[in-house]
């Protein structure tokens, strides 16, 4: 009896993960890779253009790719953009705590990700949706740290506050070297299956350097201080809420906040993978609680997800209206 226990409990637990990645799922909701018509294996889609094509581009690629963001490249002698005593100290960090979901070059397809929803972050576009830069912009070092210590709540990402907080800045220095290294990689494919020739490895890289240089990168702050936090606040934001004119924020979450709006369905996200709005009743929000995390998400959108920057359309007032309005959902007092 004894074995046949054990053997069952292996199977309960490990069975899963030992499914061939490109089996479907029996119950028919997996959400990971084959649901997305545009995150490919990067790999696989490398050999896949040498070979319709007939031209090397692994090999120039990984050579541009180290001279730009390897350890001897003038990057790596500038530790305001890439410390990379850092990235060392992160990489082995990352090995330990992220590889497993987010994989071993970040493509967010490790040997869990098909298990889970949503699907770790893919870091090799560069874009990182919980940031406090304005929308599309690459992240602050900041909101890496941030989102490494507090986890994202309703989500698979846990928060990692027993790791030390100088591992937690390794990890931060990591996971942008991945990104943009990745972005980089992927750049330059793209452009390849595009022009049907190997594009111009030098002048992409200069454009990824240029995105995230700390120099081009800036925190969005409040516009004003916060308004008062009162009935009349609230109302205008309700009304703003509902006006199909101006933020009309119930045609995607729903006329109650729970997600359900009449343009939600079939939402996805910038990697292709399913996505539905917020719940704004329960009171969790992946980028931070506070008023300024909830202001900031609605000034400056969510990158890679249908969520808009509202920051050029509405006023601060505006804004810190819908947060208060949003605020009473979340208390269950619309």
């Amino acid at each position: 009896m004894r074995p046949l226990f054990w053997l069952v409990g292996f199977a309960l637990l490990f069975g899963p993960f030992l499914r061939s990645p490109d089996a479907p799922d029996p119950e028919g909701n997996d959400p990971g890779r084959l649901v997305s018509e545009i995150d490919f294996e990067f790999t696989q889609s490398l050999e896949n253009f040498e070979e319709d094509y007939e031209l090397e581009l692994g090999a120039p690629l990984a050579e541009a790719a180290e001279a730009w963001f390897g350890p001897e490249s003038a990057l790596a002698r500038d530790p305001e953009f890439l410390n990379f005593a850092r990235v060392r100290a992160g990489e082995r960090a990352y090995a330990m705590h992220c590889v497993g979901c987010h994989g071993a070059i970040g493509d967010g397809a490790g040997p869990a990700a098909r298990h889970l929803y949503p699907r770790p972050r893919n870091f090799r576009r560069g874009v990182f949706k919980f940031t406090s830069t304005p929308s599309g912009a690459r992240p602050l070092r900041e909101d890496v740290f941030q989102t490494i210590t507090r986890g994202l709540s309703g989500s698979s990402m846990p928060d990692f506050r027993l790791v030390s907080e100088e591992r937690r800045w390794d990890m931060v220095e990591y996971v942008r070297y991945v990104a943009m290294r990745g972005e980089f990689e992927e750049m330059a494919l793209e452009f390849a299956w595009e022009d049907e020739e190997i594009p111009d490895l030098d002048e992409l890289a200069e454009i990824v350097i240029e995105r995230w240089h700390p120099d081009e990168l800036r925190a969005v702050p409040p516009a004003i201080a916060e308004t008062p936090n009162d009935s009349a606040s609230i109302t205008r934001g309700r009304e703003l809420y509902n006006d199909t004119t101006t933020a009309n924020c119930a045609a995607c979450h729903g006329e109650s906040g729970v997600g359900d709006g009449p343009s939600a369905a079939d939402f996805k996200d910038g990697w292709g993978y399913p996505i539905v709005p917020r719940d704004l009743t329960t009171g969790v929000f992946r980028a931070g609680s506070r008023p300024a995390d909830l202001y900031r998400s609605i000034a400056t959108g969510v990158n890679g997800t249908p969520m808009p920057s509202f920051e050029s359309s509405m006023t601060g007032e505006e804004i810190w209206d819908l947060v208060h309005y949003v605020q009473s959902m979340a208390r269950n007092e619309q």
